[in-house]
């Protein structure tokens, strides 16, 4: 994800300074642009009433305005972890409703897997009632739960000079969609999308974006909250491989058991670290191009937890002292903070109570935590089964209300050579209900995975907040976990809560029934996922840089190239660029597939083209996508503007356009390929599953030497393939490498980096 995944050091005050791009290129015009132009130009003039644009200069407002405006934001429901169980007010209630079987579905968001089934094409997602007082707010399932439904916004802990998300003039974005269009369909098609578009700016859009107007005047930030409820929590298909997103350590090499429990101990005590950092406001404000990051994100993933519900799922947030280590299916409440001064535990204190842990003795336990894995629909019956025992239901509050789970897995062989794709799999699923499956509670929004085999990395739970805050914690926990004395010094427990075996009862039939189910769920998950990780060290970021050429989009231009070789045909794109410029921000889309893009391709597998031809498409290519990549962070992307005129449909009951249903509006957001960058000097990557059943996702680590790729897809079409694919981008980049050395201008770098890498 462009920016928003980056282990930049946090305390850093400051981003790199972006420059900000025109939108010139050498690109040249097809014929097809001008008729429409025209016709919107012409459109605009005699309409006699063009529509209103957001003023570019946004005015603070006062602190009572901005009071009103949190009251309006859906919040994260807060309670301690003395509070009734809300578990037990929640299934003990007779009068909860069932699950609706006639719910409007909406297309629109792109982020969206595909139905539980692989074999299934992109899903329609539920839409928001249409009957809201406030905007944003989840319609409850229980009177009960009203306020636990409500997103968590800290007005207190966000900067105030913090731009607000605007509303983009509708007659620039239908622009600039068809003009990404243009590339991925036929001549006949593109007609029929620009009378289309033209249509749709006269008439139900004209309407659609004076009621988002008025949704974005009455709220800091129209898009997050609309985007978490209809894309996470309203997604019934499972977490895992899904939703859920994992970033890998580098390999670890524990001599003994006391290296293993000693290395953990230290990235406990680092995550409750980083925890009070940002509890306590220490985390610096970065900025881009001036302007301010917002940082409520790192506020949502300590202590948060994603409830399983039928038919939407909410969020809790609990400040306790405490986390919950999973070994061997076992559950044990393990405090981290003593409760009294609220400093944390030292290393020493925490690794003796790991060693508890694992010396126990304890057998087996129930493999509770696959239900976890399971669709939303089936955990949320087999949630409320279990909470009908007390024990259970004090046990799975225990745990939802931890800070974090800590899973202490078996040790399982690791190949040489499959390292990364072992400890990728190990992340997204545990392996399988043989392995370690089991051993998880996916809907806590952080988990620390340790093997003693030496893999560890973190699964973070999708819908409280973008994956930027993970990653700083995992950068974190590797600056200060190979210390030797590191924590040695924090507070000794004397007088402290015990460790707590956290047991479940004996389960009946109805929890067995549903066991059932979520363990040939693990295993179709698990069985179906294709993985491949992978790292080419031929070149990395220094060179590209050297050449003035955008790292990033070089990249990207690398994964369109090999698909292309692959399959023969031009993929719809996707890479995920943050919004963080903005209030309570969190991601937009950038399409990545261009004409600029397209000329590219064709130029690198047409025989007949020169090197400088080739070289000079390359350039252009690069230079446009960074174009579309600022703009996105701007705010000025495509994809959430038509995704928040879908909601206006929704909300107000009004019939969904035409457009939206149209073949070159589906085609243009069938994204076959789903990428992102996680940005970070470790030996690190991120992985997450594809967005549909016929294309990849693929994350890359941009070092100054090599790249790091993992490439996921399902493996029921024969044709995809996460080996091939991967074998293609490597191809691609020593062609690209080549390319850039053909042209005469880089043999030193070249040989810099080589002569860096025998050092």
């Amino acid at each position: 994800m462009r920016a928003l995944i980056t282990t930049e050091p946090f305390w850093s005050t400051t981003c790199n300074q972006q420059s900000r791009y025109s939108r010139t290129s050498t690109r040249s015009k097809s014929t097809s642009e001008k008729p429409l132009v025209a016709k919107l130009v012409e459109y605009v003039m005699s309409w006699g009433k063009p529509e209103q644009t957001p003023p570019k200069q946004i005015e603070l407002k006062s602190d009572q305005q901005e009071q009103v405006e949190e009251e309006r934001c859906p919040k994260i429901k807060q309670i301690s972890a003395n509070s009734v169980n809300p578990v037990q007010q929640t299934y003990h209630s007779s009068n909860r409703s069932d699950v609706s079987q006639s719910m409007y579905y909406s297309n629109s968001a792109p982020e969206m897997r595909v139905g539980f089934a692989p074999e299934a094409r992109a899903q329609p997602m539920p839409a928001l009632s249409n009957t809201r007082e406030h905007l944003g707010k989840v319609i409850p399932v229980d009177e009960h739960q009203i306020n636990q439904l409500l997103m968590h916004r800290r007005e207190s802990q966000v900067p105030k000079g913090l731009l607000k998300y605007p509303v983009q003039p509708l007659q620039e974005t239908l622009t600039r969609y068809l003009e990404s269009l243009q590339p991925l369909v036929s001549d006949r098609v593109m007609d029929k999308e620009e009378d289309l578009a033209v249509d749709f700016l006269r008439n139900q859009g004209y309407e659609l974006q004076s009621l988002l107007q008025q949704a974005g005047e009455s709220s800091a930030n129209w898009l997050t909250d609309r985007w978490t409820d209809v894309s996470y929590l309203r997604y019934r298909a499972p977490l895992t491989i899904f939703s859920s997103s994992c970033i890998a350590f580098p390999k670890q090499n524990f001599r003994n058991s006391l290296a293993y429990l000693d290395f953990t101990a230290k990235a406990i005590h680092a995550m409750c670290q980083f925890h009070w950092i940002v509890e306590n406001n220490q985390l610096p404000v970065r900025k881009m191009e001036g302007f301010d990051l917002d940082n409520s994100q790192f506020h949502n993933v300590f202590g948060t937890v994603r409830i399983p519900q039928r038919s939407c799922d909410y969020l809790q947030q609990c400040k306790s002292n405490y986390i919950v280590v999973i070994h061997r299916n076992n559950f044990y409440k393990l405090p981290v903070f003593d409760a009294v001064d609220k400093r944390i535990f030292n290393v020493l204190h925490i690794r003796k109570q790991l060693m508890k842990v694992i010396k126990s003795g304890r057998l087996l336990g129930p493999a509770i935590g696959l239900l976890t894995h399971d669709k939303r629909d089936h955990w949320a019956e087999g949630h409320e089964m279990l909470c009908r025992k007390d024990v259970n239901a004090e046990t799975i509050q225990c745990i939802e209300q931890s800070l974090f789970t800590v899973s202490l897995d078996d040790a399982i062989p690791v190949p040489a050579g499959e390292e990364r794709s072992l400890l990728a799999a190990q992340l997204m699923h545990g392996g399988g209900p043989h392995l370690n499956s089991a051993n998880r509670w996916m809907d806590k929004a952080l988990q620390l995975i340790v093997n003693p085999c030496g893999l560890a990395g973190l699964c973070c739970e999708h819908s409280p907040a973008e994956p930027q805050p993970a990653a700083s914690i995992m950068d974190y926990i590797l600056k200060n976990v190979h210390h030797p004395n590191y924590g040695h010094h924090a507070k000794e427990s004397h007088k402290n809560e015990p460790l707590e075996w956290l047991y479940f009862d004996e389960v009946d039939e109805c929890v067995t029934f549903w066991l059932s189910t979520a363990n040939r769920t693990v295993n179709e998950l698990s069985s179906r996922l294709q993985l491949h990780a992978q790292r080419f060290d031929c070149y990395g970021k220094s060179l590209l840089n050297a050449q003035q050429l955008e790292p990033d989009s070089f990249v990207q231009m690398a994964l369109q190239l090999a698909f292309y070789r692959l399959h023969r045909e031009l993929p719809a794109q996707l890479e995920t660029a943050h919004l963080r410029i903005f209030k309570f921000g969190r991601s937009e889309i950038i399409r990545s597939t261009s004409n600029e893009s397209f000329k590219f391709v064709r130029a690198m597998v047409s025989e007949e083209t020169s090197i400088q031809n080739r070289l000079f498409a390359l350039k252009a290519a690069v230079d446009y996508h960074r174009q579309q990549a600022m703009m996105a962070l701007k705010g000025r992307g495509i994809d959430r503007h038509f995704f928040g005129l879908e909601q206006m449909a929704h909300e107000h009951g009004k019939a969904l356009p035409e457009f939206f249903k149209s073949e070159g509006y589906l085609k243009s957001k069938d994204f076959r390929i789903l990428s992102s960058q996680l940005s970070t000097p470790h030996d690190s990557f991120m992985v997450y599953g594809p967005l549909n059943s016929d294309g990849y996702g693929c994350c890359y680590n941009l070092r100054e030497n090599d790249i790091t790729f993992t490439i996921t897809a399902w493996n029921h079409n024969p044709q995809i393939s996460a080996r091939s694919y991967g074998m293609a981008i490597e191809s691609a980049l020593a062609d690209m490498g080549h390319l850039i050395l053909d042209s005469g201008n880089c043999t030193s770098v070249l040989e810099s980096d080589s002569d860096r890498t025998q050092r």
